[in-house]
């Protein structure tokens, strides 16, 4: 046997080996759907300095409710796409004024972005700083995310304001 067959065999059998899950994921019906529900925060934490935000869904950052800073939009108006299952999920979120989160399953860090503001997608950490048992995004329920959480805005993003992000949002993805 030649050496470039054996090469050949062998870039053929890793194609494979890397081609299989994926084809397999898709004929398992794993591939990207629409959430089945969107809802607001399970947690019960308020991620705004204002009370009459808990039971909203919160995006942005900033202070004011303004579609620059804070937003609070209907379920029906944020798109929500699951990617994989259990451990392997990923949620892509988009929601009014141009606010985009993805999500991986087991992960505190989302990488949040604003296209009409032109910010740029940064990872934000929603690690709690003092207390280890706050999880900004709660991983806990099979197939779905829970996130309450605030930050800090990425340095580059410049902000005219308190700079601190707030997002609160429930995605199901069963």
């Amino acid at each position: 046997m030649s050496l470039p067959s054996t090469r050949r065999r062998a870039a053929a059998a890793a194609a494979l080996a890397t081609g299989a899950p994926a084809l397999l994921l898709t004929a398992c019906g794993v591939g990207a759907r629409a959430a089945a529900d969107v809802t607001t925060s399970t947690s019960g934490a308020v991620v705004t300095s204002t009370s009459t935000d808990l039971g909203s869904i919160v995006l942005g950052w900033g202070e004011r409710h303004s579609d620059t800073e804070i937003t609070t939009p209907r379920p029906e108006d944020v798109t929500a796409r699951c990617t994989g299952r259990g451990d392997d999920l990923a949620v892509d979120i988009a929601a009014p004024h141009g606010w985009t989160i993805q999500a991986r399953h087991g992960s505190p860090v989302l990488t949040v972005a604003n296209t009409d503001q032109n910010l740029p997608a940064a990872d934000i950490d929603t690690t709690h700083q003092v207390l280890d048992v706050l999880h900004g995004v709660d991983w806990s329920e099979t197939d779905q995310v829970d996130i309450a959480a605030t930050a800090d805005a990425p340095l580059d993003w410049k902000p005219t304001h308190s700079g601190r992000i707030q997002l609160s949002i429930h995605i199901d993805c069963r």
